[in-house]
């Protein structure tokens, strides 16, 4: 069952992040508390809106995003899209990433926007379901602690 990602679902949420970011090709090891205390601040935003697949009472999937004013109207940015690992080219994303684009659509929502590294899975996958680059813009990045 997908649904709206609600506050009681921070736990299971949190796993399937650490578990999805311990896999290659992103191989990161997230402590379980820093997983809940990155998904507690993405979903704490008033603009935060999140979807969860549920089966059985576990959570497999979870999108983060955050609904925000632009030009030509509200678009939803992707801050983290995570599946359980082994459930992987299931359909699960797929299926994730369609119902939030269909209450979205709802809610007025005129695009979907995010990040992801290029030449990973990560790349075809959002490919696969409609969304494609933009080679205008380029992700830049600064450290701040240049000791």
């Amino acid at each position: 069952m997908i649904r709206r990602y609600r506050e009681d679902d921070l736990e299971g949420a949190a796993a399937v992040f650490t578990a999805a970011f311990a896999a290659p090709p992103w191989n990161e090891a997230w402590s379980d508390e820093l997983s809940r205390k990155r998904i507690s601040e993405l979903m704490s935003a008033p603009q935060s809106i999140g979807y969860v697949c549920e089966k059985n009472g576990c959570i497999q999937a979870i999108l983060c995003g955050r609904k925000l004013t632009y030009l030509h109207g509200p678009e939803y940015v992707i801050d983290e899209f995570c599946v359980l690992p082994e459930l992987h080219r299931s359909g699960i994303g797929t299926a994730v990433i369609g119902y939030a684009k269909d209450e979205l659509v709802k809610e007025g929502v005129v695009a979907m926007a995010l990040m992801t590294t290029k030449g990973y899975p990560s790349e075809k996958f959002y490919i696969k379901n409609g969304f494609e680059g933009n080679e205008g813009m380029i992700f830049m990045y600064r450290v701040l602690d240049e000791k």
